[in-house]
Parts: structure tokens; sequence; C-alpha cells
């Protein structure tokens, strides 16, 4: 795999070996001690998998890390996505910073988001030791905590950084079974108190979403927690919209392009989002983030593992053949014998779908699945049985004209440049009475939009342009603060801010041994100065948690009882001292040597990682 990520232009992946026994280390020629190993003890440890992973096809990590015993640290590649947020770099800088406070050297790798979603984020795990984006705002991730939180269980395909906590395990396959509301609250507090302490990830912010939008051309921005009003992942604008003009073509500026017409099998990015314009699910999420009727009406559970749902009746897909219960068994046996990748949360817990009439249908889940009727359904995402059934390789399938039910029908797609989309009439969402109950004080009359097309701009200042000149109508991306206020001083131009529930996760690479020591993790949660990041680069449009917690305080899941590691660079440097690392003349640091050394081998050690040093009785070596 680094020869890959070399091939890609990631450089400096290959040769991000640890000091091994030659007694240098670190890019700049950092001093390394002649290695002193204890009888039984390894001079070296390799990254690898430190268990066996069911969901994980290879032998190896894409990572190549070594530490060594009195070795200076090797560069620590750290990767991020200035397509991600307008301020990621600036993010990356103030880890960067923390790092290099700490003695330790950076490789930072700013990827573009596709490659990042596509490359980086394999199942096998992270290419980079330290990886950083901000979650897409799914509605699910706000309905339900499972979506951030059961990523870090081993039988997850989204964890990505190799995690496991065996008491984490524990708590959330509990909670993931607890059909009752008050016991599921308090295992999944326990959650994130669990999560926190391990400093599991460095949960760094929930960025408020800020953008720029036009108010004369358009009325009935529809202001969504975490998507703001013109991103992908809420449709609620777009059926909302009302023109002031005679132009009825909406019209959005973007800087990531999508790569297939596959929703099913979207590897993220944005067709997983844009790509829900043209499909419906069984149930939807409102901005308040509750959950109203879809193509399902009406139902839930019959017992702990049943779930019967009514159907939408008189719907039907674009090209006008009749939605039926016929096509949700159908989908969910594709996605379950196909492995639908954008799928799974919702599949996964079924075993099987029965057909009770032409709009009902059974769910026979596995098991108990608390989450069932919140993130799964409004997850799900239904395809056409007459489109897909004679398709010999769904997840190769680029539909040439993909067909949906959803609220607009597609149009046309060129690649990196245009997408578009056009009003469904029928569709219930463009009532205006229906719309009123969902959308409440937000909710317009009128005719609606047309057409929807996104537009790929290149960079946030040829948007911010675009929208100035009149090309486009909104920005559909996240922008800074001072970006939006430039934006608005045009007429007719308008800076709007909502919250978040959706962090900014910094990853952290389990396989890696340097990141298996939870002293060095405490160390490194200690040297990241969020709050100053907040205030001086954010100007306050963020809210940072009280400790790694990924469960925002805009949802009722939230626990702010969590353990916060405040950022403090002396006493970070004093808990590596005493855990045994050194620094040389020049301020590298250094793995720990001589008995230290063998204590940080027990440390990284699969019972034992998740534990400080003063737990496992071993001695202060400052």
């Amino acid at each position: 795999m680094a020869a890959t990520a070399t091939a890609l232009g990631v450089t400096g992946l290959a040769g991000c070996t640890g000091g091994g026994g030659n007694g240098s280390g670190g890019s700049d020629g950092g001093s390394s001690l002649t290695p002193d190993v204890p009888s039984g003890t390894p001079e070296t440890v390799e990254t690898k998998y430190w268990r066996e992973w069911e969901t994980i096809d290879a032998d190896e990590p894409p990572l190549d890390y070594s530490a060594t015993a009195g070795a200076v640290l090797d560069p620590v590649p750290l990767e991020f996505s200035s397509e991600d947020d307008p301020w990621m770099r600036e993010h990356a800088l103030m880890v960067q910073r923390g790092l290099d406070a700490l003695g330790i050297e950076t490789q930072l790798n700013d990827r573009p988001l596709n490659q990042l979603y596509a490359q980086s984020w394999d199942t096998k795990g992270l290419e980079a030791i330290i990886s950083m984006s901000t979650h897409g705002p799914d509605p699910q991730r706000g309905l339900d905590p499972n979506p951030l939180l059961m990523r870090r269980t081993e039988t997850s395909l989204s964890n990505y950084d190799n995690y496991y906590h065996p008491d984490l395990q524990e708590v959330l396959t509990e909670q993931s079974r607890a059909t009752d509301r008050t016991e599921r609250e308090e295992l999944v507090a326990e959650a994130q108190r669990i999560f926190s302490e391990d400093v599991g990830a460095l949960i760094t912010l929930f960025p408020d979403i800020i953008t720029a939008v036009n108010t004369e051309r358009w009325s009935g921005y529809v202001q969504t927690p975490g998507n703001g009003p013109t991103k992908d992942s809420f449709v609620w604008s777009e059926v909302n919209l009302q023109p002031q003009t005679d132009d009825r073509a909406y019209i959005k500026g973007v800087t990531t392009s999508m790569n297939s017409l596959n929703l099913p099998w979207a590897a993220g990015g944005a067709e997983a989002k844009r790509l829900t314009f043209i499909y419906d699910g069984l149930f939807d999420a409102t901005p308040d983030l509750e959950v109203v009727p879809a193509l399902a009406t009406g139902g839930g559970f019959v017992d702990d593992t049943t779930v019967e749902l009514t159907l939408r009746e008189g719907v039907e897909w674009h090209d006008g053949e009749p939605f039926t219960a016929e096509d949700v068994k159908f989908t969910v046996e594709l996605y379950k014998e196909h492995s639908s990748t954008s799928q799974t949360p919702f599949y996964e817990p079924v075993e099987s779908v029965e057909v009770l009439g032409d709009h009902e249908v059974r769910f026979n889940l596995k098991g108990p699945d608390a989450a069932f009727m919140t993130q799964r359904v409004v997850r799900s995402v239904i395809i056409p049985k007459h489109k897909w059934e004679d398709v010999e390789n769904p997840s190769q399938h680029n539909p040439e004209s993909p067909v949906g039910t959803g609220p607009f029908t597609y149009e046309n797609w060129e690649q990196g440049t245009r997408f578009e989309v056009s009003k469904n009439e029928d569709h219930w969402m463009f009532d205006d009475d229906w719309r009123a109950d969902v959308l409440g004080d937000q909710a317009t009359t009128g005719e609606g939009v047309e057409r929807v097309i996104w537009i790929n701009v290149g960079n946030i200042d040829s948007m911010i342009g675009s929208l100035q000149g009149g090309e486009i109508d909104a920005i559909g991306t996240t922008l800074s603060n001072s970006q939006a206020d430039r934006a608005a001083s045009t007429a007719g131009v308008e800076k709007m801010t909502s919250g978040n529930f959706a962090p900014l996760d910094t990853k952290l690479m389990f396989s890696c041994p340097l990141v298996r020591d939870k002293e060095f993790r405490v160390a490194l949660a200690k040297s990241v100065d969020t709050e100053g990041f907040a205030t001086d680069v954010l100007q306050d449009r963020a809210t940072v948690p009280s400790g790694e917690n990924p469960i925002s305080d805009l949802t009722p899941w939230h626990t702010s009882d969590t353990t916060h590691y405040e950022f403090d660079i002396d006493g970070a440097k004093s808990n590596l001292e005493r855990a045994g690392y050194t620094w040389d003349d020049d301020g590298n640091l250094r793995f720990p040597n001589g008995d230290a050394w063998a204590a940080f081998v027990e440390r990284i050690q699969p019972g034992n990682m998740h534990q400080r040093r003063d737990e496992l009785g071993q001695a202060d070596f400052s």
C-alpha cells in the first residue's frame, strides 16, 4: 500500500518506518540512543493487526511505521482534505503544532476529498497515523447514536482506525439491543465516557455550518442542523424554495464531483448525498431531527425482532411503474447478496423480508435492534426491482439514467462538471400542506423549483465570485466566517449559519504501536488547542465538546459527563516523560529505552492498550 500511496502523490509514506536498530531516526537526523532491550522484549514493534478482524481481508495494514527502543520518532503522517472545510488546513496545522511541541515531526498530506474517502478509508485501515475529516451530516447521525459510536466496534465496516475496546464493545452491543429508552440512554452515556477517557480519537469540534445564498431570486431556504440550507444531506430547501423571478432553475455551486450514478454501492462522497434527491427511503428526518413518513407511512415493532410497515400507496417510479412491497423485499435481498457499501446500516440487522400485501412488508431481524426505526429506516434507499433484477454485477453497475421515486428525477450528469435533476410534480414533498406539517414556520407555498443543478466551480473564491455575479444561486458547501461575510457584501446575497451534530473526527490508526500507547494518546489530546482554534480561526462558530465525545449536545443522547484532557503542553510532556519517553538535544522525541521500553511494549499489548502506566503498576521513568 505504501507504493500505491506514493504513486498517488502521497510522499513520504513508503519510507516511514521507525528508527530500527541503527542508532539513527527522524528525518532531520535526530539523535537516537543505542537500543537497550531487556531480555524477552522485541527491539522493534511494527504496525500490524493486533487481533483477527472478520471485516478485513488483508495480511497487513496499509501503513508502514515502527517503534524501536531509544529511536527518535520518524515523522508522523497526518492527512486531511482542504476540500472538506475551508479551514481544514488550519486545523491540520493546529494538530501539527501540538505534535511539534511534543518533539514529533509530521508529514502533512492534503488529499482530494474523494481520494480520502475511496483510498484512505479502506476497511483495511487508514494510510496515515492521523486522518481528519468532518463527518457528513447524514440525518441518521442526528437521530441515533449508533452511526457515530458503532463504527468503533469490531464488526463495523467503518472501523477504519482498527479500534477495539472490549468494555466499549460490550456496552455498545448491549445498547444496540436495548428497546427500553431509559436503559439505552444510560448505556449510550457510558459508551461516551469510555471512548472519551480512552482518547479513541480526537473529537475536536462541531463546526457551525456557514454558507451564503441568493435571497433576491429565492425564498424558503430551510435551516437544518449539520446541513445548513444548501448542503446535500437534506432535501428540505430544494422542495421548499420559491422563485422570486421567472427562472425556476436553482443552481448550486460545489467543489466536489460525483464518481458514479450507483448510489447503493457509492464509496461515500458527493454521489452518496446528491443521488438521494432521486430516491426515497422508508422514512425521513425533519429539520428538528424527528422521524417522518416517506415510502412507509406507518408501522413499527410487533415484537423485539419483527417490524411491520405500511407502505405509501399511489407511488410510481420515475418511469411510471408502480412502487410495491416487492421492491422493498428485492432491495434488501440485493443489498445483502451483493454487500451494498452505502446501505450496510439499513440491511445489516435484517434476516429476511416478507411481503404481506402490495403495500405491507415485514422485516424479520437477526436480533433486537434499538436503532431500526430511527437510523436504519431513515438511512434506507429503495431501488426498483424492474430496473435492477437483471443486473449481473450491481457493485460495478453505473445506471445510464437512475430511476427512483424521489422528489427529483434524473436529467443528466457531466462528470466533474454538472449534475441536473428536475422536479417530480407528484411527490408528496411538493404538497404545500404536507410541508407545512413537517417544516412548520419554515414552510412556503407556491410552484417551487423546476430544476436543481449542481455546477462544479472549482474553488471557494471562484464560487463566491459566481454567487456575487449571479451565475449560481447558492454555495453548496461550508464557508469560513470571513468568506461568508465577503460573499454577503453583495446586495441580494445573505450569509446563513446553522448548528451542527456532525463532529470533526481526527482518527488515529490503532494498528500503529505509537497510537496504541495510551500515554501518547493522552499527551496528544493535551497538545491540541481546540478552544484557541475555535476562537481564533473559527471566530467562535463552533462547539468544542467536553472530551473526545462524538455525540453532539444537539441530540438527546449527549452526556457532558466525560473526561476532558485540557490543553496543557507541559502536562503532556510530563506524561510522556513519566512513561519513559526522552528527547535528544534538538528536542526530538525518542521512544523509551531500557526498562521503560519494556513498559512501553507492555502498554501496547491487546489487553493493556486502554490502561495508563499507573494502572498497570509501572514505574515512573522521569
